[in-house]
């Protein structure tokens, strides 16, 4: 599974910046309630969607907790996903943009603490799914409000390339 997630972020990550669109590209950071922080890139592909309101998404995310000395947490995500625009379709103020996207992630953990176990590493891939609002405060800066299932409710910011 990881080779095929990598091999799909190289694919758009070689292929979609190159189209020529109004903003074909953003950047954004993203702070989590559950303290997770995410970059992502994000990449207009609507021109190979007969023109729907689509972007492909890649991301790192992680989240660390330190819960003690000896205790600690540690997961990383990194994934893409389709990102569906609904203010092209409804036609709403041109500075809020609610979305939702889906996609895949893959996660690693590293845990080390007492226990027989002291230390525990793991990988699993899954379903990525996210929904959320942005608000451009000016045409190439937005501020990002969403839910997701890796640092659930986020706040961040994207600049247009």
């Amino acid at each position: 599974m990881k080779k095929y997630v990598l091999s799909l972020l190289l694919y758009i990550f070689i292929t979609f910046p190159a189209q020529a669109t109004e903003n074909p590209a953003n950047v954004g950071l993203s702070f989590g309630a559950n303290s997770a922080l995410g970059i992502h890139g994000e990449f207009d592909v609507s021109s190979s969607t007969n023109n729907a309101p689509v972007s492909a998404q890649i991301f790192l995310k992680n989240f660390s907790q330190n819960i003690s000395y000896v205790d600690t947490w540690n997961t990383t995500g990194i994934g893409a996903a389709g990102i569906y625009d609904f203010n092209a379709k409804y036609q709403l103020d041109k500075k809020i943009h609610p979305y939702a996207g889906v996609g895949l992630i893959y996660v690693f953990h590293k845990w080390t603490g007492f226990g027989p176990e002291r230390t525990y590493t793991g990988k699993k891939s899954g379903l990525y799914v996210t929904a959320g609002v942005r608000y451009f405060l000016t045409p190439h800066v937005a501020a990002d409000f969403n839910y997701n299932n890796f640092g659930t409710m986020t706040a961040g910011i994207n600049l247009d390339l």
